[in-house]
């Protein structure tokens, strides 16, 4: 059996980056915080942290951490149903998900069952090839991922598929593309990326234009509501996402560059696959909620199914 009280110390030392900050948050001295974490470490007979700054866990301490979120998501459950949800013991739910989801139709899908269950929301905002990664280390009870294959002991559900066109403005297609779009004006023509980790954009260049990871001339600015912001200012074309482009489409202010050449983005929502109610609801309101702005999984992809993209 475990001390659960050495693995919150643990918990907190990770989640604050350091015992200091972490004995202000449990109340405790910083002394006791390390006396937990070290004999916790000593029954597990090896380092749980690198002692660095911020303090990190090592391999098995990220293991402990994630059963340790398991079982405080399920403590949590069965509180909350013995408070009857008592409005003062709300239940916290981290979840990873990706800008553009945010940006668009995940917290219409999900703010109805959080105001209704009493839980407060805590996102951490990464790129969707890598936010499965926050699971794996068991930051977060569930995420928004492109990963299909489920971690062990998680569960990978299909969400549907973001569909993501290359646009610019007008002025900017008339400016740099007046002769057509082809790989000779694409290297010419500056680009808005969304981050370092963005690989959509290259993969696009690739697919279509057989373009293989080239040096091209861009922005990166990493904020899904910033990106696009940049590509209406004709500061450079991107791939936007078809929930946002659409209404700018219909509009004027933006064109399609290249119609028919459309990348598309298969999501996931991968969870802890235990017997919990915070992931199951969730899920289920995920999935109606993208019914209505996602394309379907059953639907061919009608140029690329690559698990791997952007934001």
């Amino acid at each position: 059996m475990f001390d659960y009280l050495q693995l919150k110390a643990l918990a907190t030392v990770v989640s604050e980056g350091g015992f200091e900050r972490a004995a202000r948050v449990l109340n405790i001295t910083q002394s006791a915080v390390s006396q937990r974490v070290r004999s916790l470490e000593q029954k597990m007979g090896q380092s749980l942290v690198i002692r660095s700054v911020p303090v990190e866990a090592t391999p098995l301490g990220k293991r402990l951490l994630r059963h340790f979120a398991q079982v405080e998501m399920l403590e949590q459950e069965l509180q909350a149903e013995m408070d009857g949800d008592d409005p003062s013991q709300p239940t916290n739910v981290r979840i990873a998900v990706n800008a553009d989801t945010l940006a668009t139709w995940f917290l219409p899908a999900l703010s109805p069952l959080f105001n209704r269950r009493n839980w407060l929301m805590e996102l951490i905002v990464d790129d969707e090839s890598y936010t499965h990664n926050l699971l794996r280390s068991g930051e977060v009870v569930g995420c928004v991922t492109t990963t299909s294959e489920p971690l062990p002991g998680c569960k990978s559900d299909p969400l549907g598929v973001m569909e993501y066109l290359c646009v610019a403005t007008p002025g900017f297609r008339d400016k740099f593309f007046y002769d057509g779009v082809d790989s000779r004006s694409l290297l010419a023509a500056p680009a808005v990326i969304f981050s370092t980790k963005d690989r959509l954009h290259h993969r696009y260049l690739k697919q279509y234009f057989q373009l293989d990871e080239v040096s091209i001339w861009q922005h990166t600015i990493p904020s899904s509501e910033g990106f696009l912001d940049a590509v209406c200012r004709e500061m450079g074309y991107g791939l936007v996402a078809h929930l946002q482009a659409q209404p700018l489409l219909d509009k004027g202010i933006l064109v399609e560059l290249t119609p028919g050449m459309r990348k598309q983005v298969p999501l996931y929502w991968q969870h802890w696959n235990i017997k919990a109610k915070q992931t199951t609801l969730i899920y289920r309101a995920l999935i109606a909620g993208c019914r209505q702005v996602l394309l379907s999984m059953d639907v061919p992809y009608a140029q690329s199914t690559e698990a791997q993209a952007r934001r």
